[in-house]
């Protein structure tokens, strides 16, 4: 195996303590693409970081020379050993942008319905993430790399899909997973392999309903959680900034992931209550393009079959082979548009009629096509008789994909200024 060592130039790094103790509060959206992370510090400093929801096994992958990497893009080859009480066996991995090309890369079964919390993607991701964050902030503030750093998160703050989160046993599991002892990462990237400790409070390990989080993302500023959101993100919106979104009545939120779809209604910050009122479809683009690889596959046995990361890999390459598979992709998210229609009339049934508009966000919105919106526009049109229009907010890209993950930092500030 070719590990993925970082060649270190020694005068600019001096020797720090063997081992530096460091405490740090963290909100995860796990997303069946991609996993956002927000950590923050003592210290008041915080990073965020977007990373492929991959991993493979390191052992027998053939890795390209990284001869080049540095401490600028060492999220981006992610080489560690993780011994967890949560995973069955210790084992060593390639993480994120580094498993992308591997030939045995695991991601979310978004086809399987397995969701989110049982799943050692559940631990591995996290984990691997919280220690390479705690690693930059040790090398940044300190000059230099230490043999172990024991972390400790006071908060740890994540979200699971509607319907997974209302699984009682399903939102326990994924807690105590977390939380039940110590989780080491051994990191390899380096000219010596750094250990990092992770242990997780009990009390204040936190799942929360996706979409919801987006809500409080909408509404609240995630750099000050006492005020209202008032950013570029309500340029060309329906709504002048969070406190007149806030103030609108019931929303329907629609939260369109890589493998789920979550529908909430939304008064303010509060969800309504009732049976199938807040739902979760078990299908997202990641699914679309799923069916849609294995119906080029069909066709094209030639080409083998594409994992669904590579196939939205090639869509967002402009080039011919992206506009080709594009075709395929089309057709099957017009089939999870009609899906997404058919749980939007039933939540108008649910409340008769009384949603005064629509939010359509996530990871997703960035794959439809603007025939894709008029067809659902045209549809929530005609579903009451007496209202000609109901406007829907189709969040930008830039700003959809980190919604969840700004409702959960609002929620983080919220505790931590409560200690």
């Amino acid at each position: 195996m070719k590990s993925l060592k970082l060649k270190i130039e020694k005068e600019n790094f001096k020797m720090v303590q063997k081992t530096v103790n460091l405490v740090m509060a963290v909100a995860n959206d796990n997303g069946n693409g991609y996993a956002k992370t927000y950590c923050q510090f003592e210290d008041g400093s915080n990073n965020t970081t977007i990373t492929p929801s991959l991993y493979a096994p390191a052992i027998g992958e053939s890795i390209p020379d990284l001869s080049d990497v540095n401490f600028k893009n060492l999220n981006s080859n992610m080489d560690v050993i993780i011994k967890s009480p949560a995973l069955k066996k210790s084992s060593e991995y390639l993480v994120g942008e580094a498993a992308a090309t591997s030939s045995n890369l695991t991601d979310y079964n978004v086809e399987a319905n397995t969701g989110k919390a049982t799943p050692d993607m559940s631990i591995i991701i996290p984990a691997t993430k919280i220690a390479y964050a705690a690693l930059e902030h040790v090398i940044t503030q300190n000059n230099g790399i230490p043999n172990t750093i024991n972390v400790t998160l006071p908060y740890y703050i994540t979200c699971l899909p509607i319907a997974e989160f209302s699984n009682h046993n399903r939102r326990e599991l994924l807690s105590k997973k977390l939380s039940k002892g110590k989780h080491t990462v051994l990191i390899k990237n380096l000219n010596h392999d750094v250990k990092v400790i992770i242990t997780f409070s009990k009390e204040n390990t936190y799942v929360y309903p996706e979409g919801v989080t987006a809500q409080i993302g909408l509404i609240r500023n995630p750099d000050n959680f006492l005020a209202y959101r008032q950013d570029a993100l309500f340029t060309n919106a329906p709504f002048k900034n969070g406190k007149e979104y806030n103030d609108a009545g019931n929303i329907l939120l629609i939260d369109l992931g890589d493998g789920t779809t979550d529908l909430s209604i939304m008064h303010g910050l509060h969800p309504l209550k009732g049976l199938g009122v807040n739902t979760s479809i078990n299908q997202g683009v990641g699914t679309a393009a799923a069916a849609a690889s294995d119906q080029l596959a069909i066709e094209y046995p030639q080409l083998g079959h594409y994992s669904r990361s590579t196939f939205l890999n090639y869509i967002l390459q402009n080039n011919q082979k992206g506009k080709i598979l594009r075709k395929y992709l089309n057709s099957q998210i017009e089939q999870l548009i009609r899906i997404i229609s058919t749980a939007v009339a039933k939540e108008y049934r649910q409340v008769n009629n009384n949603i005064n508009s629509i939010v359509v966000l996530g990871g997703g919105v960035n794959l439809l096509t603007k025939d894709n919106q008029a067809t659902l526009q045209a549809f929530v049109d005609e579903l009451d008789p007496f209202v000609k229009h109901v406007p829907i907010w189709w969040i930008p890209s830039k700003y959809s994909q980190l919604l969840n993950l700004d409702g959960l930092r609002t929620l983080l500030s919220q505790k931590l200024n409560r200690r």
